[in-house]
């Protein structure tokens, strides 16, 4: 049988059997530095406009009261808040005014209100039984 050569196998002064033909490493660095400016460019000028969007913001701020905060509609409906975040913080603050104070929730019937720290001490020393017991489940 013959043997069969490859291309690649012939050896010669016109092919040395190897690639001859390497990667211009230039243009390489080239696109890589490129590259790399505008990654810096582009996140300085992101500051820089977030810098800028954050002075202007209070100048361009509509301090009028919203329509929809003094008209009251009456439905059954959702409503749309107004202000969010500063209705949260007045409820927020109001709840924790009511869970930390003693009042009265409902005086004629002599119900009252605690602290939830002091309900929590009384209950934990057994001064205050966790459930109360009635005459009808005994």
């Amino acid at each position: 049988m013959a043997k069969t050569t490859m291309a690649e196998d012939q050896k010669n002064a016109d092919n040395p059997g190897y690639e001859t033909t390497d990667a211009d490493i230039k243009p390489l660095v080239q696109t890589g530095i490129f590259v790399t400016v505008l990654l810096v460019v582009s996140f300085v000028s992101m500051i820089v406009l977030f810098k800028v969007f954050a002075y202007y913001q209070p100048l361009l701020d509509d301090n009028r009261v919203s329509p929809l905060a003094t008209s009251r509609i009456v439905s059954n409906e959702p409503r749309l808040q107004v202000d969010p975040p500063a209705q949260k913080l007045t409820l927020d603050s109001s709840e924790s005014e009511t869970l930390s104070s003693y009042g009265w929730v409902d005086p004629s019937v002599k119900v009252a209100r605690i602290p939830i720290d002091r309900a929590i001490e009384l209950v934990s020393t057994g001064k205050v039984p966790l459930i109360p017991t009635t005459a009808a489940t005994e």
